[in-house]
């Protein structure tokens, strides 16, 4: 992710600065075409792998329906674990309770 935010900060850092040198420059001295085939032939690759490409690989409602799945499954499973801990617990400590109280009765 840091890598993206680097290459997108990066790209319009690039490009703010070659708009700021041409403003700058004499009509005759433009920038010539090859700069800006440059960015087009290296850039629109990335682009189009942003905005097309990266989508579908992700596939959001897919992952998101998965990891809804896996914590159902992982409720179901742990659901009664935790109640019988809890049963457990709770029975040890009201042993401790009983058995502090018969200690106090001589």
């Amino acid at each position: 992710m840091k890598v993206l935010v680097a290459a997108l900060l990066l790209l319009c850092a690039c490009r703010l600065q070659a708009a700021l040198v041409r403003r700058e420059a004499p009509a005759e001295e433009a920038a010539p075409p090859a700069v800006d085939d440059f960015f087009t032939r290296h850039f629109q690759p990335f682009s189009d792998f942003m905005t097309k490409d990266l989508p579908q690989k992700l596939q959001v409602e897919e992952l998101r329906s998965q990891a809804e799945a896996y914590v159902e499954r992982a409720n179901k499973q742990l659901a009664p674990l935790a109640e019988e801990l809890r049963s457990n617990v709770l029975g040890f400590f009201s042993s401790l309770l009983d058995l502090g109280k018969g200690e106090a009765q001589p």
